[in-house]
C-alpha cells in the first residue's frame, strides 16, 4: 500500500533513492520531470544568491543601505513563501501532494523559480544596472 501511494505521488518507493539518483528528463516520468523543475529552481536560487552578493559588495560601507537591503530581502522571502502558500493553499496537516496530485512538486518548484527570477531581475535593475538604466 505504501509503495503504491508513493508511486502515485511520483515518489520512489526505493529506500535508498534520493534526488541525486534521479536524472532530469522533461519527457520522462513524474519524478524525472520534477527533477528538472528542482534543477531549474536550484539554478535560479544560485543566481539570486550571486546577484545578492554582488549588491552587498556594491553597498559595502553603506551601513544604512546594507541594513535596509537585508531587511527587504528577509521580507521578500516571507512574501515569496506567502505567495506560494496562497497559490497552493492547504490546511494544517494536509498533504499538498494529495490535494494537488503528482504535479504539485513540479508546479510549486516552477512557481518558486519564477518568483526567484523576478527578484533577481529586480535586484539587478535597481542596484547593479549602470546609471540611467536602473530605477
Amino acid at each position: 500500500m505504501r509503495a503504491a501511494l508513493l508511486l502515485a505521488l511520483g515518489l520512489s518507493a526505493a529506500p535508498h533513492a534520493s534526488a541525486q539518483d534521479i536524472a532530469c528528463n522533461p519527457a520522462g516520468n513524474q519524478a524525472e520531470m520534477n527533477q528538472c523543475a528542482f534543477n531549474d529552481l536550484r539554478k535560479a536560487d544560485a543566481e539570486l544568491n550571486a546577484t545578492y552578493a554582488q549588491v552587498l559588495a556594491k553597498l559595502k560601507g553603506q551601513s544604512v543601505a546594507l541594513a535596509r537591503l537585508k531587511s527587504a530581502q528577509r521580507l521578500w522571502v516571507q512574501l515569496r513563501d506567502a505567495d506560494l502558500a496562497a497559490q497552493f493553499p492547504v490546511a494544517d496537516k494536509q498533504d499538498p501532494r494529495v490535494e494537488y496530485g503528482s504535479l504539485y512538486p513540479l508546479e510549486r518548484a516552477a512557481a518558486q523559480t519564477e518568483l526567484t527570477r523576478q527578484r533577481t531581475a529586480y535586484l539587478r535593475k535597481q542596484f547593479l544596472a549602470p546609471a540611467g538604466e536602473g530605477r
